[in-house]
């Protein structure tokens, strides 16, 4: 009997180890660039429409309200440990839009999911404006201290560590991760992206303490580490991003999140992977799912369910009930007008120029949305020597230098 009693007890005893070695994973969702602006302070007519669809951003302001209720209906039933949003929640950082976001998100915290919030360029210290009626009128925007404030329940209550002179913190999951949500931007309202001497030396600091805690870091900003686009890096890449990816590589730090750029985009180095999130506000309004361990992690981009969200809530608008069809011809047009207009100074022939700024059209859309796998790109070379000097040629060659799917990625880290 004795005997029995030590076999049985060694058993479960081997059971608790096994079972405390066991991996805790963590089930994360990331979206970035979401440029809310909040229906009751921005009618879409008038100015405002004026203003958002001939500037070639392709936002979809008119549905924004929707297609933000839409992933937010898909994560309250998901149910994600980690929503992380990587800057510019507004569309112009209007105290209104803060406030009509933060009620938006409040119902994902409230049901036991962790939202974690950066700053982007677009959210702090700018010259902030609502559009009703038709019109505009200048507004108030958040101080950082505001803004800190606001957010104390996505992230900013939450933190193990935070800088003192920035928006910057760390936050601790417990299951041998922390997330590094950092404040990239150099000022508030500029479109640049750098870490000063100071937030430097907090994230070595920081990044060291994660280390001796036996811990890995999970790292997020607003701007990008490694080059996306040659296009798109004074402005869009930390002025200092070689110091910053190799403080972040010595650190073990293999998953870098951010947007800024507003397309659908993954680097791989040979330390970290650099991804840009597609923004929000576009179609076909990314998110991504994570799943993340101590031993790898695996990523995979998302579209917004809106037609889904539209039958659920029995609504009659035709537009979200088609909208996969609706989304896509609004961003497509979008582009389509411009380029057409664009190339007509170069291409006369009105036959051609309708292929041209259809074909221009279509690789805009693939490179935003991540993924050229529908795209004829047969038309390419043709497009490319008969638009030679042109801003959409030089656009389209650096696309059309990774004219890949930028969906899914995944990284297995080796003890």
């Amino acid at each position: 009997m004795k005997r029995f009693l030590i076999l049985a007890f060694a058993v479960v005893l081997a059971f608790s180890f096994s079972s405390c070695a066991k991996e805790e994973k963590l089930d994360i969702v990331t979206v970035t660039d979401i440029h809310f602006a909040g229906r009751e302070f921005h009618d879409y007519e008038g100015y405002f429409e004026e203003v958002n669809d001939t500037n070639g951003s392709g936002k979809q302001m008119k549905y924004l309200d929707d297609i933000l209720d839409a992933f937010i209906t898909e994560m309250l039933e998901r149910k994600p440990e980690y929503i992380i949003i990587t800057g510019d929640s507004t569309f112009a950082g209007a105290k209104e839009s803060h406030v009509a976001l933060t009620e938006k998100l409040r119902p994902l915290v409230e049901s036991g999911i962790t939202v974690l919030i950066l700053p982007g360029n677009h959210d702090i210290e700018l010259p902030a404006y609502i559009y009703p009626d038709g019109g505009y009128q200048e507004t108030v925007t958040l101080s950082p201290d505001e803004y800190r404030e606001m957010y104390a329940d996505f992230g900013y209550s939450g933190g193990i560590s935070y800088h003192e002179d920035s928006l910057s913190y760390v936050y601790d999951t417990g299951k041998g991760v922390r997330i590094f949500m950092l404040d990239t931007n150099v000022a508030y309202g500029m479109l640049y992206g750098s870490l000063s001497n100071e937030k430097i030396k907090w994230l070595e600091k920081e990044l060291e303490a994660c280390k001796e805690a036996g811990d890995i870091p999970l790292v997020a900003g607003h701007h990008t580490v490694l080059e996306h686009n040659k296009r798109f890096n004074f402005g869009y890449r930390l002025n200092n991003s070689e110091e910053v990816e190799k403080m972040l590589a010595d650190a073990g730090c293999t998953l870098y999140l951010c947007g800024h750029m507003h397309t659908q985009h993954i680097v791989e180095g040979e330390n970290l992977t650099d991804i840009v999130g597609g923004s929000f506000a576009v179609y076909p309004h990314r998110y991504a799912e994570i799943e993340f361990s101590k031993s790898g992690w695996t990523y995979e981009a998302k579209a917004t369910d809106v037609e889904a969200y539209a039958n659920e809530i029995k609504s009659e608008n035709p537009d979200l009930l088609g909208y996969s069809q609706y989304g896509y011809d609004f961003f497509y047009n979008n582009a389509y007008s411009q380029a057409k207009e664009s190339l007509s100074y170069i291409v006369t022939d009105s036959e051609l120029l309708e292929k041209y700024a259809d074909f221009t059209a279509k690789v805009n859309v693939a490179y935003f949305g991540g993924t050229f796998s529908d795209v004829d790109l047969s038309f390419a070379e043709q497009f490319l020597k008969d638009a030679e000097g042109s801003g959409w040629c030089s656009y389209v060659e650096l696309i059309l230098a990774d004219p890949k799917d930028h969906l899914a990625c995944s990284r297995t880290v080796s003890e």
